[in-house]
């Protein structure tokens, strides 16, 4: 069951494909061996709309489909934990205005 104001599964899925597609190649032709991934929510922080979590030798992004009310938010919260898989720190990221 989706939450009121989420996107489904699938609209979720379809914005982080479109955001993907929009980075510029510089960046997207770096961006390797990371799995970006939708979970429905983070299971300790209900307000996470994201997060880049890498694990050994496992990287990913995960977006959090609940607390992405919209396409553009999906696009935003991407573009961030991109950021963050380049090393970038949160006030960095942030200076990019996501």
């Amino acid at each position: 069951m989706t939450q009121a104001g989420a996107l489904t599964d699938e609209e979720c899925r379809e914005a982080v494909m479109e955001a993907l597609d929009e980075l510029p190649e510089e960046i997207s032709s770096q961006l390797t061996n990371v799995a970006v991934i939708v979970e429905d929510r983070h299971p300790t922080e209900p307000n996470l709309m994201g997060i880049y979590d890498p694990i050994e030798e496992l990287q990913r992004i995960v977006i959090f489909r609940e607390t992405n009310p919209s396409r553009d938010e999906v696009k935003r919260t991407v573009f961030h934990e991109v950021g963050h898989y380049f090393g970038m720190d949160e006030e960095r990221v942030r200076g990019w205005g996501l």
